[in-house]
């Protein structure tokens, strides 16, 4: 097996000086909204406001941990709910969180947004007052200049909000494997905006997404720069190489495997894999445009 340094001699990427954000022109006029709606807000009154967060797992021992490290700051572990779909290497035994089991043995993102989405409906149902819908290689971070997620959801009263997708790249020549055990940015120093990956994974009411979670049904979008969804998908050089590798051996839903949904999860070894992960984001129209992370984000998760 070749060291991860020689992909970077064949593949290597492009690290860019600060972009500006595709969304950067209408950057003032949403801070405006959002912060129309932040002073009607009462942040007393919406530390008293329940909240819940729901992700689904796979056999993810190495992202579960993550996930929760970062979350459980911002929700009590009986607000915390665990959709486990078949796990069968340990991860999800025990711990401070509702787990609850799921069954499909293929990958269908079909299924697994209809499964979510009701998930997030019993909740509201059940009184909840807003929700949180992520993936478990997801961190919703806002900038640290307005706060952390906590104070975040204080003032949060629209329906749904945006998060703006942001890949975290690990470049291994420059950067050693990730300890998942201590904070995610304090280790990383690039990432690529990324699109593909927004997000209204944020909601005070219930929602209608198209598979993969990212997009609304309803095609609303109400994007907020300052709340980011950060992708932890390529971390790890290694970590991530391993994860497509079990994901390759499962079964795929025809619908899956026929649109090429997800389809560079299943790149795991030699030049495709290396190509993907260093200089293509996977979605047509979207390069990859690496950057470093501002150094305000660094304690931020």
């Amino acid at each position: 097996m070749d060291h991860p340094s020689t992909h970077w001699t064949r593949f290597p990427p492009t690290v860019l000086d600060k972009q500006e954000h595709t969304l950067a022109h209408w950057a003032d006029d949403h801070r405006a909204a959002r912060e129309r709606y932040r002073a009607k807000a009462d942040p007393v009154a919406g530390r008293k406001r329940s909240r819940a967060i729901v992700t689904m797992v796979h056999n993810e021992k190495y992202f579960l941990p993550i996930w929760l490290r970062y979350y459980s700051r911002f929700f009590a572990p009986e607000d915390i709910y665990i959709l486990d779909n078949e796990t069968t290497d340990g991860s999800t035994d025990g711990g401070e969180f509702h787990r609850e089991t799921v069954r499909c043995d293929r990958v269908d993102h079909t299924w697994m947004v209809r499964t979510m989405e009701a998930k997030q409906h019993e909740l509201f149902a059940a009184g909840y007052d807003m929700v949180m819908v992520t993936d478990v290689d997801e961190l919703v971070v806002p900038d640290p200049s307005v706060g952390d997620l906590g104070t975040y959801m204080d003032t949060m009263i629209e329906e749904f909000v945006s998060c703006m997708g942001y890949e975290i790249i690990h470049l291994p020549d420059r950067e050693p494997p990730l300890d998942p055990t201590r904070p995610i940015l304090e280790q990383r120093g690039y990432w690529a905006e990324q699109g593909a990956y927004n997000k209204s994974a944020l909601a005070t009411a219930p929602s209608r997404w198209e598979p993969g979670f990212h997009r609304r049904e309803d095609g609303h979008f109400r994007p907020d720069p300052d709340l980011l969804m950060i992708h932890l998908h390529r971390v790890d050089y290694e970590a991530c190489r391993e994860r497509h590798r079990l994901r390759s051996d499962r079964s795929w839903e025809k619908l899956d495997d026929e649109s090429g949904w997800a389809v560079h999860n299943r790149l795991f070894d030699g030049d495709a894999f290396d190509r993907w992960f260093f200089q293509e984001t996977g979605f047509a129209g979207f390069p990859l445009r690496i950057e470093e992370i501002p150094e305000n984000w660094k304690g931020a998760a």
